[in-house]
């Protein structure tokens, strides 16, 4: 169950999408409080990404975002949305995962007492023995709760129909880390100085680090293949200008299915459409927004019309409760690089704004690449039902059934 949430979480789901799934596996939508929530609660930050608590204590909550970044805050100095999906029975605190890299913490301190006491022998000979002995203990131990650590994951294949395909998400969490590195140096340390350990554990101690922090252990996300285009072409692609152009010209209302090798040509094509006059808006797989409010990105002045024009194009892009999401006006603020903002909510937020600019036909390049090809559909059906003609490439529009138009 965790394992799936996860997974939407980790592939930047909107906290809907979650909600959807987590509501039939036993969460339940509640309102914030000031008291902390239970272990495996799942809410937005103030940077707008989502995370999920993994223990309380005192006040604190211990909790994991997408990146599998673990950060430690008082719950009361979190500015979250006003809901939070809550589980119905507290998730257990303490996972078989954390439970089995503690038993190697125990075992590394024990190898270490272990190999302090090997040199106090007279039999000097045996001593790089036991290190050796020691090394090759603790690598074999390592590997297997890595190879257990990503057992686990195993159910992330469930969570694969929730998610557009060419999304992969990761084969792990960090295996080790610094949190890891830091219980053993403790550890040692509290060792050291109550036994007197002899300087020959440091060296092993070194091992130890070694394969807490070398980059290989850390498993990152990975992103879907289309959200860098590299252009492979120096000129402008005129043959394909051209029929893009005349499609556009002879084709009727409705959502009209595009199908081409190369996306990121059919990109380069629509927009040299643009400079050359065509009335079309073109969005690709990478949305931009200016740092600043909703409201500014969206060039509304300050009156309650926005806000009702706003409310309407959010039921067009699917964005439910987004009053709730965004603090109930259009003064939610978008930082650097869309912070603040999932893939998916940006990816429906262009559209929006390309709707409240008058855009009448749209041609988008994988826009919609971070949702679920089922979601990609209900989006583009309604922005067609606005009045808004829809020309598409998507990489899961074989799902859809559609008669497509070859560009190649």
């Amino acid at each position: 169950m965790t394992a799936m949430l996860d997974g939407l979480i980790a592939t930047g789901a909107t906290f809907e999408a979650v909600a959807n799934e987590a509501c039939a596996l036993g969460y339940r939508l509640t309102e914030g409080s000031q008291s902390p929530p239970k272990s495996g609660t799942i809410f937005v930050d103030q940077y707008g990404n989502l995370n999920r608590v993994r223990a309380c204590f005192l006040g604190c909550i211990l909790c994991v975002d997408g990146s599998s970044k673990v950060r430690f805050f008082h719950w009361q100095s979190i500015v979250v949305g006003s809901l939070i999906l809550e589980p119905q029975q507290k998730h257990r605190s303490l996972s078989v995962h954390w439970f089995a890299l503690i038993l190697v913490v125990v075992s590394r301190l024990f190898l270490l007492v272990l190999v302090s006491i090997s040199t106090d022998l007279e039999s000097v000979a045996l001593i790089p023995l036991w290190i050796l002995t020691a090394l090759i203990i603790v690598s074999a131990t390592y590997t297997s709760i890595t190879l257990i650590h990503r057992a686990q994951w195993s159910g992330l294949a469930l969570a694969l129909d929730a998610m557009a395909p060419d999304w992969i998400p990761r084969l792990s969490r960090d295996v080790g880390g610094k949190m890891h590195a830091f219980g053993t140096v403790l550890g040692a340390l509290m060792l050291h100085a109550a036994l007197g350990l002899s300087d020959v554990v440091w060296v092993i101690l070194l091992g130890f680090l070694f394969l807490d922090l070398m980059p290989t252990r850390h498993f990152q996300q990975a992103r879907a293949l289309i959200r860098s285009p590299k252009i492979s072409v120096q000129g402008t692609p005129d043959g394909l200008v051209k029929q893009l152009g005349k499609i556009i010209r002879t084709r009727g209302d409705g959502v009209h299915v595009l199908t081409t090798v190369a996306p990121e040509v059919m990109l380069l094509a629509a927009e040299e459409l643009v400079r050359n006059g065509s009335p079309i808006t073109v969005l690709g797989p990478e949305a931009e927004f200016l740092p600043g409010t909703l409201r500014t990105n969206f060039a509304w002045d300050a009156s309650e019309v926005g806000e009702y024009h706003f409310s309407n194009l959010m039921e067009i892009v699917g964005i439910a409760r987004w009053d709730i999401r965004f603090g109930g006006s259009l003064e939610y603020r978008i930082g650097l690089n869309n912070r603040g903002l999932s893939s998916s909510e940006a990816a429906c937020l262009q559209i929006a704004r390309a709707l409240a600019q008058g855009a009448e036909t749209l041609i988008l390049v994988d826009a919609l690449a971070p949702l679920a090809a089922v979601r990609q559909r209900e989006i583009l059906d309604r922005v067609v039902g606005s009045g808004c003609r829809v020309f598409v490439y998507s990489s899961v529009s074989d799902l859809w059934g559609d008669d497509v138009i070859s560009l190649d």
